[in-house]
């Protein structure tokens, strides 16, 4: 569950249960027994919860508009205390992704994603004053999945992939004949930026919200760099909810001349357990 990142402490570590004559088991399993036991259950529910003959929409691309007047992650991020940068690392337990950019008052609010969970810092108002204020979505330890994409196109499984016609023949071809297609909950704009990644990508990310999306919220950024050669847009998408948080960052690179379908993605993809309260 969530935590204000301000009140945290170090996370907590369970005692071990107490000594026990040689071949006898603990009468009362000890905390962290209790533990591992709780993450075994929740990683069998991971791998046999999601409904059956159902998958997530893959979204057709809304393209990246770029203002060149807003400042990028790392404007944003200096624009952060030192002190507050590297406190939002150590809560995260060290940096996998992350992200900055400016709320809807023009202040910083940063992201970073790492093996202790989702931390963010945002600008609140505070007796009169703006104070920057943490939160931490905690993840289960060794619940966190990691996938590579390497990607040329628009994917297997896009609907962007043909035209008006083809493309609903080429998406019922690329899911089971018995597949219901479930869209989870997003906002247009999401949608369209979730659309614009590969399809395994936006499959990855969508498909453990499959069986419970309650309280699903998505954030995003991305940036444009133009090259002698090519166009490239390094872009993150995070969701999360009340069981589950996934992020995707990677880099679109598009050769000049050529169609953004054309493009080429590297693209990191995470998956983890939120922690229970």
């Amino acid at each position: 569950m969530g935590e204000n990142l301000t009140d945290a402490g170090p996370p907590e570590i369970p005692e071990r249960g107490e000594a026990t004559e040689p071949g006898r088991r603990d009468r009362m399993p000890s905390p962290l027994r209790e533990e591992h036991a709780a993450l075994e259950r929740r990683l069998a529910e991971r791998a046999h919860g999601e409904p059956a003959g159902v998958v997530p929409q893959i979204h057709r691309p809304g393209g990246f508009e770029v203002d060149a007047s807003i400042p990028n992650r790392q404007q944003c991020w200096d624009m952060l205390e030192p002190a507050v940068r590297e406190k939002l690392a150590h809560k995260a337990g060290g940096v996998w992704e992350w992200w900055a950019r400016l709320d809807h008052e023009s202040h910083p609010k940063a992201f970073v994603f790492g093996p202790r969970g989702l931390c963010q810092v945002g600008c609140v108002v505070r007796d009169g004053r703006p104070v920057f204020q943490g939160e931490r979505l905690r993840v289960e330890p060794g619940s966190v999945r990691r996938r590579s994409f390497a990607v040329t196109g628009p994917g297997r499984k896009s609907p962007a992939a043909t035209g008006a016609s083809g493309r609903t023949q080429a998406a019922r071809a690329a899911q089971p004949p018995s597949a219901a297609v479930r869209p989870l909950n997003l906002h247009p704009a999401a949608v369209g930026v979730l659309g614009n990644f590969p399809a395994e990508v936006q499959e990855f990310l969508q498909r453990p919200f499959l069986s419970d999306d309650h309280g699903l919220v998505a954030d995003w950024y991305y940036e444009e760099t133009l090259e002698l050669t090519h166009q490239k847009v390094f872009a993150v998408f995070c969701l999360s909810a009340e069981r589950h948080v996934t992020v995707a960052a990677g880099t679109r690179t598009v050769p000049r001349g050529s169609a953004p379908h054309q493009a080429h993605w590297d693209v990191e993809c995470y998956e983890a357990l939120v922690r229970g309260a």
